[in-house]
C-alpha cells in the first residue's frame, strides 16, 4: 500500500508541477518558424522622418505581454523531484509627438525574482536623414546565434549554454537594460554605430559622472543583397567587475531562401608592453561560433538550429598561454529540430541535443508540445537523459500562459 501511494505521488507531482523544458533562449518551438529577417547582426532602431501628419502620434501608445509556466521536473535516476514557476508581465508605452522624435519605455514584472520597476525608457531623435540619436535606460544586444550566447555587450558574464538550468528563468532581466547612447549614421550600403553605456558599479555621491563606470562600443555594418557583414569593437568599464580587455571581431549573416547561416569570431587585445604592434598584443581570450538554422512553413512546418562553439580562454594564467591547451579550450555542440503543428493539429515536436566536450558530457531531450491546450496556454513534455560524465534521466512538464494585449 506504501508503494502504491509513494507512485501514486509521483505521478501527481508529474502532472501538476510543470517543468521549464525549453527555458533557454530560442527555446520555443515556434520560435524555429519565425522569419529569419529580423535577425539582422545589429539590432538597431531608427527613427524615421515622415512627412505625413498622421504619422504623428501626440498621445500615449500601450502594449504588453504577460507569461506564465507553471511545473516542475522528476529525475528518476538519481531521483529529484523539482517544482518550478515563472511569471512575468510588462507593459510598454510609446509616444511620438513630431516627426523626428519619439520616446519609448516598459514596466516589467518577474517572479520568483520578485523584482518590478521601469525596465527601459529612451528617447529616438532624427537628425534629418543623417544621423539618429537613441539616449536613455535601454536594453541592446549585438549577436545573432540561436542556442549560444553571442552577445557581446553583456557586462554580466560570458553566459555558456547549459541545458541543465531546467528551472532558470532566461527571460528579461533588470540588469540587462543600462544608460546608453547611441548614434547611427547610415552611410551608403554601411551602418555606422557607436554606444556609450553607464553604469553605476559603485554608487555615486554626486552628479559627478565617473569616466570608470564608462564603456564604449561601436560598430560598422555593410548589407549587401542576402549578405551582411559586420566588425566590432567594444571596451569594458574599470569599475566593471565583470571586466574583460577589449574586444574586435566579425559578425557574418547570410540568408538564402529558408537556409540561414551566421558566423562570429572575436579575441580580446591585451598590451603587453612598448613593443611593434604584432608582438606587443596577446590574445588572453578568443570565441568562435558557427550556425545554420534552417525553417520552411509552405507545406510543412519544419525546421532546425545547428550550432558549434570554441572558447580559448587563458584569463588568470598571468602573461604567457599555458602549455596544456585542455585547462582553456572549450568546445560546444548543439542541436535543436521541431516539426510544427503536425498535419494542421495542435501537436508539435522537438528534439534538444547538446555536447560538451571539455566536460565530456551531453544530453537529449526529445519533447511534445500541445498547443492551446487551455485558452492561451501550451503544454510541454519532455525526456531529459544526460550521458556521460552527467548521468541522469527523467521526465519534465509545463503548462505555459502567453498573452499579448
Amino acid at each position: 500500500m506504501k508503494t502504491f501511494f509513494y507512485k501514486l505521488s509521483i505521478l501527481i507531482i508529474c502532472t501538476f508541477f510543470f517543468t521549464n523544458v525549453f527555458a533557454q533562449e530560442g527555446d520555443d518551438l515556434d520560435s524555429l518558424f519565425e522569419d529569419s529577417s529580423d535577425t539582422a547582426a545589429i539590432v538597431t532602431e531608427q527613427p524615421q522622418n515622415s512627412s505625413n501628419d498622421s504619422d504623428i502620434k501626440k498621445g500615449i501608445n500601450f502594449s504588453g505581454n504577460l507569461s506564465a509556466r507553471l511545473g516542475g521536473y522528476v529525475y528518476f535516476y538519481p531521483f529529484d523531484i523539482a517544482p518550478g514557476a515563472v511569471f512575468d508581465s510588462s507593459l510598454g508605452f510609446s509616444s511620438r509627438p513630431t516627426q523626428n522624435f519619439s520616446i519609448k519605455g516598459s514596466v516589467f514584472v518577474s517572479f520568483p525574482e520578485m523584482e518590478i520597476g521601469l525596465y527601459e525608457l529612451y528617447f529616438n531623435y532624427a537628425i534629418w536623414n543623417i544621423a539618429y540619436i537613441m539616449a536613455g535606460k535601454r536594453d541592446i544586444s549585438w549577436g545573432n546565434a540561436r542556442i549560444f550566447d553571442t552577445d557581446i555587450l553583456d557586462d554580466k558574464s560570458d553566459y555558456l549554454y547549459d541545458p541543465m538550468d531546467l528551472l532558470v528563468n532566461t527571460d528579461d532581466d533588470f540588469d540587462d537594460s543600462k544608460f546608453t547612447v547611441s548614434v547611427n549614421i547610415p552611410i551608403g550600403p554601411c551602418n555606422l554605430t557607436g554606444l556609450i553605456f553607464y553604469e553605476n558599479f559603485e554608487e555615486a555621491t554626486s552628479d559627478i559622472v565617473s569616466v570608470d563606470n564608462i564603456s564604449y562600443a561601436a560598430m560598422i555594418e555593410t548589407n549587401i543583397s542576402a549578405l551582411s557583414f559586420d566588425i566590432f569593437w567594444k571596451t569594458w568599464a574599470e569599475n566593471d567587475p565583470h571586466y574583460y580587455d577589449p574586444v574586435i571581431g566579425i559578425n557574418t549573416n547570410f540568408q538564402l531562401d529558408e537556409l540561414h547561416m551566421y558566423l562570429q569570431y572575436f579575441v580580446h587585445l591585451r598590451n603587453i608592453g612598448d613593443k611593434t604592434f604584432f608582438d606587443g598584443f596577446k590574445f588572453p581570450r578568443m570565441k568562435g561560433t558557427a550556425s545554420v538554422w534552417w525553417a520552411t512553413q509552405e507545406k510543412i512546418n519544419l525546421g532546425f538550429i545547428l550550432e558549434y562553439q570554441v572558447v580559448y580562454d587563458w584569463y588568470g594564467y598571468g602573461e604567457e598561454e599555458p602549455l596544456n591547451p585542455s585547462e582553456y579550450v572549450k568546445q560546444y555542440l548543439a542541436f535543436e529540430a521541431a516539426w510544427g503543428k503536425i498535419g494542421g493539429s495542435k501537436i508539435s515536436l522537438a528534439l534538444k541535443y547538446f555536447h560538451d566536450f571539455y566536460e565530456e558530457y551531453g544530453t537529449i531531450i526529445p519533447g511534445v508540445k500541445i498547443h492551446n491546450l487551455l485558452p492561451n496556454a501550451d503544454f510541454d513534455v519532455g525526456f531529459p537523459i544526460y550521458y556521460g560524465s552527467e548521468q541522469k534521466y527523467g521526465v519534465a512538464v509545463q503548462l505555459k500562459l502567453n498573452v499579448d494585449f
